[in-house]
């Protein structure tokens, strides 16, 4: 990547360069088809070489998932990682998991829909834990996600985890925030993830 894509871009777009690459790093994701994201998202793929240049300085990646059309910046230091307490992270594989058993119906351009309570169920699942999450800490855990672009509310703003028909939208993002390509693998992090869940819980 060479600094020449920075100094050749036109004045106006070079002014926009710093905002734009701002937010991306702010919001994790830029989707195309989200309207507060769509302009920012065409500007990255009109100058992807020069974001990608801005972000390199500052030891970051560029990443495009071409299906789902979102960009992504990743740290190649672990200073601006984000770091995950392990509900969050037991969450995140069960998005994984339910995004890649009702995707295998859709077509690769849709994200699936879930209900909250399937959500909880496959929490239990997963966790093997017999007590679920409480009220307080499920929401919480949704806005997080929800805040980060994994998921999308349905039926109105709000999460209500008590309203176990009310449906969440997978967005593609959770496929890259966690780095498995096959079942194979996401079977090895539920396992490890799981035995730290009980452990915890042990502890606790």
């Amino acid at each position: 990547m060479t600094l020449s894509s920075l100094t050749s871009l036109p004045e106006k777009d070079a002014r926009d360069l710093p905002r734009v690459v701002n937010r991306l790093l702010g919001q994790v994701f830029l989707y195309r088809d989200k309207d507060d994201d769509k302009d920012d998202y065409y500007f990255i793929h009109r100058h992807r070489e020069a974001c990608a240049a801005a972000l390199e300085l500052a030891g970051f990646k560029l990443l495009h998932d071409e299906y789902h059309n979102i960009f992504q910046a990743v740290s190649e230091y672990s200073y601006c990682r984000a770091h995950y307490k392990l509900d969050e992270t037991l969450m995140v594989l069960v998005l994984r998991k339910l995004y890649e058993e009702r995707s295998e119906r859709l077509s690769l351009a849709q994200d699936p829909v879930v209900t909250i309570g399937e959500v909880r169920e496959e929490y239990r699942t997963i966790t093997g834990k017999e007590r679920d999450l409480g009220i307080i800490q499920y929401e919480n855990l949704l806005r997080r996600l929800r805040t980060m672009g994994l998921i999308e509310t349905l039926d109105g703003r709000t999460i209500d985890v008590r309203e176990s028909e009310a449906r969440l939208r997978l967005r593609g993002s959770v496929r890259m925030i966690l780095p498995v390509q096959t079942v194979e693998e996401l079977d090895a992090w539920l396992r490890k993830y799981r035995a730290a869940s009980l452990e915890e819980e042990a502890n606790g």
